[in-house]
C-alpha cells in the first residue's frame, strides 16, 4: 500500500474527527465545514495559493447567489418566482466560471446550496447575525480544514517516505 496515501488518511482522519468534534463548541456547522472542505479537494489547484483562495472566493460567492435566488424570487412569488430567479441566477453562476478566481463554478454551488441547507433549519429563517456568522465561519473553517487536510497530509507524507524527486525539464536543441 502507498505509504504516503496511509499518512495522509491518518492526518485527514485525525483532522476531521477533531473537526466534528470541536466545531460545535464554536457555533459552527460541521457539514458545511465538510462542505468547503471538500470543496477545497476538488478545485483542481494543488498549490495551497491557489487552492485557498479558490475555495474561499467561489464558497462565499456562492451563498450570495443564495441570497440573489431568494431576493429574486420575491417579487413574483410561488413556484414560478422561484424557477425564474433560480434559472436566472445558475445562468449567472455558469457565466462567472469566466472569472479567474471564480473557475471552479462547483465551489460556487457548494456554498450555495449550503446556504440553502442552513436556512432549512434557521429557525423561522431568521438570517439575522448569529445565523449568518455560523455560515460564513463554517465555509472558511472548513476550507482552512481542506488545506491544513492537504498540507500536513503532504508534510506526514513526505517525513515516512522523503519528498518526491523534483524533474528537471530537459530542452531538446
Amino acid at each position: 500500500m502507498n505509504k504516503k496515501l496511509v499518512a495522509a488518511a491518518v492526518v485527514t482522519g485525525i483532522l476531521c474527527g477533531a473537526w466534528a468534534g470541536l466545531a460545535g463548541y464554536a457555533n459552527l456547522s460541521v457539514w458545511i465545514g465538510f462542505a468547503a472542505c471538500t470543496a477545497y479537494f476538488a478545485c483542481g489547484r494543488s498549490r495551497m495559493s491557489e487552492a485557498l483562495p479558490m475555495t474561499l472566493a467561489t464558497v462565499l460567492v456562492g451563498v450570495l447567489t443564495a441570497f440573489l435566488m431568494l431576493w429574486g424570487s420575491a417579487p413574483i412569488g410561488g413556484n414560478v418566482g422561484t424557477g425564474l430567479a433560480v434559472g436566472v441566477v445558475v445562468g449567472l453562476i455558469v457565466l462567472m466560471g469566466a472569472v479567474k478566481w471564480l473557475a471552479f463554478v462547483p465551489g460556487i454551488f457548494v456554498g450555495c446550496y449550503s446556504t440553502f441547507g442552513y436556512l432549512a433549519v434557521v429557525e423561522n429563517g431568521d438570517w439575522t447575525g448569529a445565523h449568518l456568522w455560523t455560515l460564513l465561519g463554517s465555509l472558511v473553517a472548513g476550507a482552512l480544514l481542506g488545506l491544513a487536510c492537504a498540507e500536513l497530509g503532504r508534510l506526514a507524507g513526505e517525513r515516512l517516505v522523503g519528498p518526491e524527486p523534483v524533474l528537471e525539464e530537459i530542452t531538446v536543441p
